[in-house]
């Protein structure tokens, strides 16, 4: 983040000896908040920082709530400017405690002023990025078998996995890849190094097929370890939510983890196997029994309707709470499923 000091702030530590730090902290005029990327979640628009932590975002929320001027944000990677004012800019109640706008803010202000390319967002999905991935990774691209979906193998592989299955298979599902991919686009657009024909999406198909083979890239190298990380922290929590149904419902039973992808995992849904009995584990944000029905909120996770036949139960899961449910999924509303309440199996209701 850049700190620029105006000569009002200069003069005044020359004149009265005053602490620098507690002067910016008073005052944000004349700073630029660096972002990396947008984010988008239903009718918010996260500003994703780089490198900050949960506290470090509130105090900078509480800086800019205490501004009297225009907030200027600057993307380090297209070096795009944005001017904002102070109620534009919101934080969440969550743990994460992300800034945001409201969508309508970003319709208004920043939509409008994207290079037209950026508008694009929509060939930066997940089945154009599988073809690029096929086309990029031709020689090591393998069909569909009878426990596995297609997919690149053997080229930038899982750690540990048997299967060698590659960390570029999960670019179309991750959201700050596809995120960075849009910015990557966006910066190659503006300088002219990305010139689209009459189909656009072909063009962005080959752009991104360009992007995948240069696997020693600095851009490439940033996407693998984004999604790494992301593959690696998700597959560690399983694990432990797994062991932790496994120690209160199924005591000194295997636990199987459905393995990197499987058409087990990846369409049917069963992240592990305790027992024979298959699970789907999400995290927990919001639980609330009405006495006949509980309704069950994931935050920001993916909420998809699962077939009880497949997924035997559904696990809910965060620090201090675990439930468990039979998977007859009553309704799901955005991210929030309801169940009766006799279908919750752990713990027992009353």
């Amino acid at each position: 983040m850049k700190i620029r000091i105006t000569e009002r702030q200069y003069s005044k530590l020359i004149e009265q000896d005053l602490d620098l730090f507690d002067d910016v902290i008073e005052d944000v005029c004349g700073e630029e908040i660096d972002y990396v990327n947008f984010g988008y979640y239903i009718n918010m628009v996260f500003i994703n920082l780089s490198d900050t932590t949960p506290d470090e975002r509130e105090v900078l929320y509480s800086r800019i709530k205490s501004s009297n001027c225009d907030i200027v944000l600057h993307n380090i990677i297209t070096d795009e400017i944005f001017t904002l004012i102070p109620n534009d800019i919101k934080i969440t109640n969550t743990a994460n405690k992300k800034l945001y706008i409201d969508k309508s803010v970003y319709m208004e202000k920043i939509f409008p002023n994207l290079p037209p390319i950026e508008q694009f967002v929509e060939y930066i999905s997940s089945s154009p990025i599988k073809e690029a991935l096929k086309r990029a990774f031709s020689d090591n691209w393998k069909n569909r078998t009878d426990t596995h979906i297609a997919g690149v193998v053997g080229v930038l592989p899982i750690p540990n996995d048997k299967d060698e299955w590659s960390i570029v298979n999960f670019f179309n599902t991750k959201e700050t890849v596809k995120d960075r991919i849009k910015l990557y686009l966006a910066r190659d657009y503006k300088k002219l190094k990305f010139i689209p024909n009459d189909d656009i999406e072909e063009s962005v198909i080959n752009w991104m097929t360009s992007l995948f083979e240069d696997v020693n890239s600095k851009d490439m190298l940033d996407l693998v370890k984004i999604q790494e990380k992301s593959i690696m922290d998700n597959y560690k929590q399983e694990l432990i939510d797994a062991k932790r149904i496994q120690k209160m419902y199924h005591p000194n039973k295997k636990v199987e983890i459905s393995g990197f992808g499987t058409i087990k995992d990846i369409e049917q849904g069963v992240d592990a196997t305790i027992d024979g009995v298959t699970y789907q584990i999400k995290p927990l944000s919001n639980f609330k029994d009405d006495g006949k029905y509980i309704s069950v909120s994931i935050g920001y996770s993916n909420a998809n309707m699962y077939s009880g036949t497949l997924v035997n139960r559904m696990a809910f899961v965060n620090n201090n709470e675990l439930y468990v449910f039979n998977t007859n999924i009553l309704s799901r509303k955005g991210n929030t499923y309801e169940f009766n309440k006799s279908d919750l199996v752990l713990p027992k209701s009353n």
